[in-house]
């Protein structure tokens, strides 16, 4: 029995490489072959490489061997950068959430691939980071690109990036490469330490009513588009509270925060502030924020309409400006924002109004 294999294998522009492979050879040891052979191609990070299957889109495992992937002879390898996946946003119908009772957090999974892990100097893979674990007191166990939660045809499903990325889902070893499906109410444990986090999942909550009250209309341009209207009122605040202008809103949804989508330092992409009491000051006071020399100690302000149950942004005469979708809006005058709509707080910061 021939314990060798022929392929043909793309290396960048160098295509249609005739190479006589043993069986036994791990892709991950291939990899570094390459690199050996083909000196024009940078060594200096082996994890930015990867061999795929020439018209598949996910890379060979590279602890399996060239027999355990079952390469035929008519197949072709190509050795290429690791892929960067775009994120998707899934359906607001669609966002679940891993919760973590031990330091009182909840997760958002809002996009897929979302990763769970810790922030690099990548940007697509913090983009991409929905479970940051950096600050986690037993996060230092939990892998950089640790694993991935995906959703496709009405299931969720988790696999580790890294055969020795251990990932468990009610007490069961998730392989790598497999992959599990995750239902609601699953615990899973990320890493070696008992890093627990429960699954779950949520249902879209009705549109409120819509109020058909005439309303003062402010005319917003986004560039490259036609102007949108933006529906705009001052929030209502009954009397009793006036002198108090913060307050709980009772009929506010359990769930109302906003996501950082881009910062000056791509580590905080994917945290959130949760609002639960308005006015919300946005501003460097905020430990989130801090560090953002575009952003004034008082730059915006989030209100809540408990008449109306809608919401409003306001720029508080913060030096940089606010935008609603790119658009600059005017200051000390509150527009209607709606979820999903990003809110910028100078050039350089973006949030996501999620409720």
């Amino acid at each position: 029995m021939d314990d060798y294999i022929e392929v043909k294998i793309d290396v960048f522009e160098h295509t249609a490489q005739r190479a006589r492979l043993r069986k036994t050879l791990t892709a991950g040891a291939l990899v570094d072959e390459i690199l050996k052979e083909f000196d024009d191609v940078s060594a200096d990070s082996l994890g930015k490489y990867a061999l795929y299957l020439k018209g598949a889109d996910r890379p060979l495992n590279a602890s399996f061997t060239i027999e355990q992937l079952d390469i035929q002879p008519q197949d072709e390898l190509v050795f290429n950068y690791v892929r960067q996946t775009i994120r998707q946003m899934l359906d607001s119908r669609n966002y679940a959430f891993l919760k973590d009772d031990s330091a009182g957090r909840v997760y958002d999974i809002q996009w897929q691939p979302a990763i769970i892990g810790r922030p690099t100097n990548e940007a697509d893979h913090n983009i991409n980071l929905a479970v940051n674990l950096q600050l986690h007191l037993k996060g230092q166990t939990v892998s950089r690109k640790h694993a991935q939660i995906t959703f496709s045809d009405g299931r969720f499903m988790i696999e580790p990036l890294a055969d020795n990325n251990p990932v468990y889902v009610n007490g069961k070893e998730v392989s790598f490469g497999v992959g599990k499906e995750i239902k609601n109410g699953d615990r899973i444990v990320i890493g070696r330490s008992d890093l627990l986090l429960t699954f779950t999942t949520q249902t879209q909550a009705p549109a409120p009513a819509r109020d058909s009250r005439p309303r003062q209309v402010a005319q917003v341009s986004v560039p490259g588009s036609q102007p949108f209207q933006q529906q705009v009122s001052r929030p209502e605040i009954s009397p009793e509270i006036e002198h108090d202008k913060t307050y709980i809103a009772p009929a506010t949804p359990a769930m109302v925060r906003l996501v950082v989508e881009r910062a000056t330092d791509m580590s905080k992409a994917g945290q959130r502030l949760d609002m639960v009491s308005f006015p919300y000051l946005l501003g460097r006071d905020l430990p989130l924020l801090g560090g953002e020399s575009e952003i004034s100690r008082r730059h915006a302000e989030v209100n809540f309409d408990r008449n109306t149950k809608k919401y409003f942004v306001t720029d508080v005469n913060s030096t940089n400006g606010v935008t609603i979708q790119g658009a600059r809006i005017e200051a000390n005058r509150p527009y209607e924002i709606l979820s999903g709509m990003r809110i910028g707080l100078g050039q350089n910061f973006i949030l996501r109004f999620d409720a």
